[in-house]
């Protein structure tokens, strides 16, 4: 441990597994105190008790609806009352199905974008006065290699979303820049997770230069990086974490 986040306050959305419960643990060997929040109660207990028993310092609320704005709202005061400050802000939490374009839904469409950009607007937002009262943070969101290019599958709404989502950065990196709060994006490829592990193939490895899928604390380490001073003349930028899978990606799976 080399407290990079020593007296800082993380907030970490899909801290119930995958690449939220990485860097909620990584965050926290760091020295930062983590607020997390999951849609699933019982996998955000398991996070805070693996935080704890490694012994970090965690507080969570779940099940939390990230696109419903009232309960952001009320998550993100309550890490004020409770810790009197944000210094990071990791949105981490987004799902939306695969399915063709021809067979989306006005109703599944909204579905989607309410649960990949909505979930992340809707917490920046709520952050952004209390970054700007403490003299700055660092809000990281995570995109996606799918934003600008596909494999084949049927991932339109996703990847429409996550192209928002990687727009947030330029943007609000500008208006940030003088508070303080600086904004950038990650961009992980085929990550191993709860979601994704049965969709692998060794097709996948094969097409990754560096001879693997990601794992979550593949991500997390970037993530921690953005979060901690390290990175303090980072702001508007999208990190790919990908292997190298990109530059290799086929045009059909």
């Amino acid at each position: 441990m080399t407290d990079r986040l020593k007296d800082k306050v993380a907030l970490i959305t899909g801290t119930g597994s995958g690449i939220g419960r990485a860097a909620a643990l990584l965050f926290a060997s760091e020295g930062a105190t983590i607020v997390g929040c999951d849609i699933n109660a019982e996998r955000d207990k398991e996070t805070v008790a693996l935080v704890e028993r490694s012994g970090g310092r965690m507080h969570s609320t779940a099940p939390l609806d990230l696109a419903e704005p009232d309960q952001v709202a009320a998550w993100v005061q309550d890490a004020i009352a409770r810790f009197g400050h944000i210094d990071v802000l990791y949105n981490n939490a987004g799902f939306s199905p695969a399915s063709t374009f021809e067979a989306q839904t006005p109703e599944s469409w909204r579905s989607a974008m309410r649960n990949e950009v909505d979930v992340v607007y809707y917490p920046t937002h709520a952050v952004w006065p209390h970054m700007k009262a403490g003299g700055g943070g660092s809000i990281i969101s995570t995109s996606s290699i799918t934003a600008d290019q596909t494999n084949g599958t049927h991932l339109s709404a996703h990847g429409i979303g996550k192209g928002a989502i990687a727009s947030f950065a330029p943007h609000l990196a500008v208006e940030g820049g003088p508070l303080g709060i600086r904004v950038n994006t990650i961009s992980p490829g085929l990550t191993r997770t709860n979601q994704t592990d049965r969709f692998i193939t060794d097709k996948d490895t094969d097409r990754t230069p560096l001879g693997r899928v990601g794992t979550p604390e593949d991500v997390a380490l970037v993530a921690l990086f953005l979060a901690c001073d390290d990175s303090r003349f980072v702001t508007g930028a999208n990190i790919v974490v990908d292997g190298g899978q990109h530059v290799l990606m086929p045009a059909n799976r």
